[in-house]
């Protein structure tokens, strides 16, 4: 449900910059995402960015590592790399990074490529699809619709 939810703020042309699960409510039957505050269209483009005026918003462990090191704004992909941290914390049960402090040595840990573990067996299926979400490199990212597809299956 989550995925496609992203998939349907992605087909409107829209990022949503800050995608974590604070940001996620349920209810029996459904999931929503939630705190539309720093959406953005996706073509968003504050008098082209440079790394001086690329503003950070988020929690430190969602934000993807390229804006992190300040080399993009927030993309469709940056969104990706935050569901699959979310992907991460549903199915292992824990916060991402819990044994870490959420400061700038963690910030500077994710740019240099560390990545959530999982500590008991998953499909791999589903730990490759994560890996594909946490790339560093977002051209390599899955779109919303090939992450909505996989796991429909």
């Amino acid at each position: 449900d989550i995925a496609k939810g992203l998939e349907s703020i992605h087909s409107n042309n829209l990022i949503h910059r800050d995608l974590h699960v604070g940001n996620i409510l349920h209810n029996i039957n459904y999931l929503y995402i939630t705190d539309m505050g720093l959406c953005k269209p996706a073509d968003y483009n504050p008098s082209e960015s440079t790394s001086s005026n690329i503003n950070i918003y988020g929690v430190l462990p969602y934000i993807a590592p390229e804006i992190l090191r300040k080399q993009n704004d927030y993309t469709k992909a940056s969104d990706i790399y935050s569901l699959g941290i979310i992907m991460y914390e549903v199915i292992s049960g824990l916060p991402p990074y819990y044994d870490i402090s959420h400061n700038e040595n963690l910030a500077i840990k994710i740019c240099n490529g560390i990545r959530p573990r999982f500590n008991f067996k998953v499909p791999q299926l589903i730990v490759h699809l994560i890996k594909r979400c946490l790339d560093a490199n977002p051209l390599n990212r899955p779109t919303t619709k090939e992450i909505a597809d996989i796991l429909d299956k």
